[in-house]
């Protein structure tokens, strides 16, 4: 999966995001994905796969197909064939081997609405689950053979960081939360993050990581605490004692930061009327974010939640009155910038949007902001 040039100066993985700022640190993340490919090898190999989440016609196929043998006798199948039949009926784990049988299941498709007694083609059918069974399988295999091939995703929330304990350098947050359906239409089912926790979390392997902007050249610091209780995925992380965990804290202090994000891959899930439900995910780092995809020109994740432009010029104020008086490194005065650069975009946006923007009342001793010219002051910082 290569690296390509997004055309913006950004880099991108594959299909991926535009996130990366420079090729060297897309290649860096990419040789990072390869290597956790084994420790992923690892975890899928450490328990095989199963599935039980085809449909209930399969069941009831099954079960017919058995009642009639029961009843009737039947010389029709093997026992391999009958073994599937029962898993069906009984509604058991079946593993991908098995899936992928039923899904080149078609020696008896032309037959298969043959009358059980006059033929083996319907009752065979029937056993493996009938239309409703080899139709499921035939999508599950694809649906699990192409996790395998892509790359995780990210979740992005806008979830304040909890508590921040300077002096000892611990904060602690939410990464994720439940019941929310996102813009992609997928919710986080409690339960989801349970199997990571277990096999990679910090009282197992401690193989998560919580990273700046989902970049593995930027470890943040080591996850002491990793849960799900009934909000969503709670954290407490020891910040490393480098420069970028110095800078994170004083951002956290100064409540720059607004957003979280986590890198996953769906192992999983299931689709309702209102929203796609994600119950199980191979979890790889959660993200403390200073910027929506570190890209002035994509849209705020969180913009929805602001009611009007002075809360945006507000927020504009904290990250000028933060570059002036933070001594942070000119990387994470850069990330400020770009985050500053989204929040104008969004006052142009929110302005664009009404026919007239009514100014609030200016109060006595207040100082009237212009938000190009405050960008202008930042840069002179």
């Amino acid at each position: 999966m290569p690296v390509e040039s997004c055309g913006n100066g950004l880099w991108r993985i594959g299909d991926g995001e535009c996130m990366y700022r420079s090729e060297e640190s897309a290649n860096r993340a990419y040789r990072a994905y390869l290597a956790q490919e084994e420790d992923e090898d690892e975890y899928m190999d450490k328990k095989e796969e199963t599935y039980n989440d085809y449909p209930e016609a399969a069941t009831n196929n099954a079960k017919r197909a058995l009642k009639y043998k029961e009843e009737n006798g039947s010389s029709c199948g093997t026992p391999v064939g009958w073994t599937r039949a029962r898993q069906l009926a009984n509604r058991e784990k079946i593993s991908r081997d098995t899936i992928a049988r039923m899904a080149s299941f078609k020696r008896h498709q032309q037959n298969k609405d043959v009358p059980y007694d006059e033929g083996c083609g319907g009752i065979m059918w029937d056993a493996w689950g009938g239309d409703a069974g080899i139709e499921w399988a035939i999508r599950k295999l694809d649906q699990i053979d192409n996790k395998k091939s892509m790359i995780y995703v990210y979740k992005n929330q806008s979830l304040e960081v909890k508590d921040v304990d300077a002096k000892q350098g611990i904060v602690s947050g939410y990464f994720s939360a439940f019941g929310m359906v996102d813009s992609d239409g997928d919710i986080m089912m409690p339960g989801a993050f349970k199997r990571s926790i277990q096999d990679w979390g910090p009282d197992a392997k401690g193989r998560i990581k919580h990273l700046l902007n989902h970049d593995p050249s930027k470890p943040l610091g080591k996850i002491m605490e990793l849960k799900e209780d009934n909000y969503g995925l709670f954290y407490r992380s020891q910040v490393g004692k480098h420069q970028l965990g110095q800078d994170f804290v004083k951002m956290v202090e100064s409540g720059l930061i607004s957003e979280h994000s986590i890198g996953f891959r769906t192992l999983r899930e299931q689709k309702n009327d209102s929203a796609n439900e994600i119950h199980e995910v191979m979890l790889f780092e959660g993200s403390s974010l200073t910027a929506w995809g570190a890209n002035e020109h994509t849209p705020m994740l969180g913009i929805k939640s602001i009611k009007n432009i002075d809360e945006i010029k507000e927020q504009i104020r904290n990250f000028e009155k933060f570059i002036r008086n933070s001594d942070v490194t000119d990387e994470t005065i850069e990330l400020c910038l770009i985050k500053v650069r989204q929040l104008a975009q969004a006052v142009e946006q929110m302005s664009s949007t009404k026919a007239t923007v009514e100014e609030p009342k200016q109060q006595k001793g207040e100082e009237r902001v212009d938000v190009s010219s405050l960008i202008s002051i930042i840069n002179k910082i």
